[in-house]
């Protein structure tokens, strides 16, 4: 290894993920770092969120990266494995992309607890820690202290942290989240019905289930002029019910269900789509992390409408209207709006792109994690 560069390491079952693959690559490419992978095997997940990109291990080691994969096996066999690595790699800064609650932050952090080095920043996506046993609070909290940073891909990741006993004293970072860009040139889907003057496309993309609140942006559809339709992308265990809604009278030829696409195809559905609604609903074990498909209809510079569960309003910022949840009323106002207003839609259309760009492109989300692990530029 080059002597002027440090030795980073990332630490992620998701680490072939396309977001945060090229993230990494984007720090080993223009950071003084020389980067190396330490991936435990991937988890099972659902098929909304496979569909974004997932890489291929082999091809992440022809691409010059050092990957060390972590043999299926027994939890001892495991953390013998992963003390083995650190001991062999020596970091200077690890980028653990898991919960702070992981087993295997954990033993990081115990690994390191008495040294300065390496700097440990860790992720922080969900919001709703449920405390556990208070031995396992206590052993929390005391590793949790030698922590560098936390990841926060919004402020009540933050918040829920802290809430489960993160010392204050950890600095926290937010919106350090990342999002594709979108091909130069996307062509449209076709239209599943013939587009008149004056019709209005709202697009929602997601898993089909009740947190996402599919069925309060249909109810605001009823409240709506015909010349309002929606199209529907995503795949979850509603389906049969989205078929039972989509039988309603009152929505027959203005709801349309097209299925799950792969992220290549998803940017031409954006493309037909005059707003973007994410109507999503908290509920006791969960409330809305991120959305990343605000960050994808920021880029394509789409008007955006959600909800005020989680993160929503904290991501959307000035790309978009935010409205209360489970309120199909003050939906349907917002989207009556945006209708209405074609200077507003362009407004948001453009604060969106701008957004995009500042802190969700993938090299926005690479400075953001150089900033908390205090890495140099070439």
């Amino acid at each position: 290894m080059d002597k002027d560069r440090q030795q980073l390491v990332l630490f992620s079952s998701l680490a072939f993920y396309a977001i945060h693959w090229q993230a990494f690559t984007y720090l080993c490419r223009h950071y003084l770092v020389q980067g190396a992978i330490l991936a435990p095997p991937a988890p099972s997940l659902p098929s909304v969120h496979r569909q974004l990109g997932w890489l291929d291990q082999q091809e992440a080691i022809k691409a010059g990266i050092e990957v060390r994969l972590m043999p299926d096996g027994k939890n001892l066999s495991q953390r013998l494995w992963l003390s083995r690595q650190l001991h062999a790699l020596l970091p200077d800064a690890i980028w653990v992309q898991e919960e702070p609650t992981d087993s295997f932050l954990l033993q990081i952090l115990l690994q390191y607890g008495l040294r300065s080095r390496p700097r440990i920043v860790t992720a922080v996506c969900e919001n709703i820690f449920p405390p556990g046993p208070a031995w396992k609070q206590a052993m929390r909290r005391l590793l949790w202290r030698r922590l560098d940073g936390l990841l926060g891909v919004a402020a009540a990741s933050i918040e829920g942290i802290r809430a489960a006993g993160m010392p204050g004293h950890v600095p926290a970072f937010t919106l350090v989240a990342g999002a594709l860009p979108p091909p130069e040139q996307v062509a449209p889907i076709a239209l599943p019905f013939a587009r008149q003057d004056g019709d209005f496309v709202i697009g929602f993309v997601g898993r089909i289930c009740e947190e996402k609140g599919w069925k309060v942006l249909l109810a605001a559809l009823e409240r709506l002029p015909l010349s309002f339709k929606c199209l529907m992308a995503g795949d979850g265990p509603q389906l049969n019910e989205l078929s039972a809604w989509l039988s309603k009278s009152a929505l027959g030829g203005r709801v349309f269900y097209l299925g799950l696409f792969p992220k290549e195809q998803l940017w031409g559905f954006y493309r037909v789509l005059d707003c973007l609604a994410v109507p999503s609903l908290t509920f006791p074990h969960w409330k809305e992390q991120f959305g990343g498909v605000l960050a994808d209809g920021m880029a394509m510079g789409i008007p955006l409408v959600g909800s005020d569960s989680g993160a929503i309003p904290e991501v959307i910022g000035p790309a978009g209207l935010t409205v209360p949840e489970n309120n199909p009323g003050a939906l349907a106002t917002a989207l009556q709006r945006l209708y209405e207003r074609p200077d507003l839609r362009a407004s948001y259309a453009a604060a969106g792109r701008q957004r995009f760009a500042a802190e969700f492109d993938i090299p926005a989300y690479a400075r953001k994690i150089a900033q908390a692990l205090r890495l140099q530029l070439l």
